[in-house]
């Protein structure tokens, strides 16, 4: 497997109940091999923790602070809650930055072991309040495609807190491809998405950078835009409760 992937990464929302509405869109994605990430060669147009065009920054996930070291926060992580100290390696697929800004709404790890099976995953989920919630399950046999959690994570005022998340993973190497429903009683949300690798050279970015331009703006403003479309069709509004700091749930 290389260090790292680029990808044209196109997503979908379709909401099924209380009412119908769907979009989708598409924008550049990456993921990075977290252990090997200094030793990335710089292209023109992306670099790592530092400005470009295109760049990703560590500070951007995780523990989100200054010198942040992910591939470490994620394997204290697993060791203390499963005792699992075999020899891991994680991927990241995130959104990188453009002109250095980014938002992303999930961000993804793999924990790859040394059989090149998917040991852990962890989807790392952020709201427009520049909160956070990682969900990390433990893979085996039984949930190696499929696995599920309790919603713990306030990420839209037109989502109840009581649902449900069920994340069906289709392939994760090369190219991506999940899909994640929300479900309850009263309410129905289908999404996911599906990645197309490139070669990572100047010109691809550039290419990537023309037809997407200000892709990561965009993305806020197409989350504004869907939620006064939802507000009109819903009515209905749920309120964020206050949120200290950044949470993690474990799942097996």
């Amino acid at each position: 497997m290389k260090n790292i992937y680029f990808y044209e990464t196109t997503v979908f929302h379709k909401r099924i109940k209380p009412f119908h509405n769907y979009f989708s869109y598409s924008y550049p994605s990456i993921m990075i091999n977290l252990e090997n990430i200094e030793a990335l060669k710089k292209k023109i147009f992306f670099s790592i923790n530092s400005f470009n065009l295109l760049s990703f920054y560590e500070k951007d996930h995780g523990p989100q602070i200054e010198n942040s070291n992910l591939y470490k926060w994620i394997s204290k992580k697993i060791i203390k809650k499963f005792k699992y100290k075999k020899k891991l390696s994680i991927y990241l697929f995130s959104i990188p930055r453009f002109l250095g800004y980014v938002f992303n709404p999930i961000s993804i790890y793999f924990c790859i072991n040394s059989s090149n099976k998917l040991a852990f995953i962890l989807y790392q989920v952020k709201n427009t309040h520049h909160e956070q919630h990682t969900y990390l399950f433990k893979i085996n046999n039984s949930n190696k495609k499929k696995h599920s959690s309790k919603k713990k994570f306030y990420v839209s005022p037109f989502l109840k807190m009581r649902m449900k998340y069920n994340f069906y993973l289709r392939s994760y190497f090369p190219n991506i491809n999940l899909n994640i429903n929300v479900l309850s009683n009263e309410m129905s949300l289908l999404t996911g998405f599906i990645t197309k690798e490139k070669k990572l050279t100047n010109i691809n970015i550039i290419k990537t950078i023309f037809y997407n331009f200000f892709f990561t703006q965009k993305i806020m403003l197409l989350i504004h835009y869907q939620a006064v479309k939802i507000f009109i069709k819903s009515k209905n509004f749920f309120f964020k409760q206050e949120k200290k700091k950044d949470t993690i749930s474990y799942h097996e």
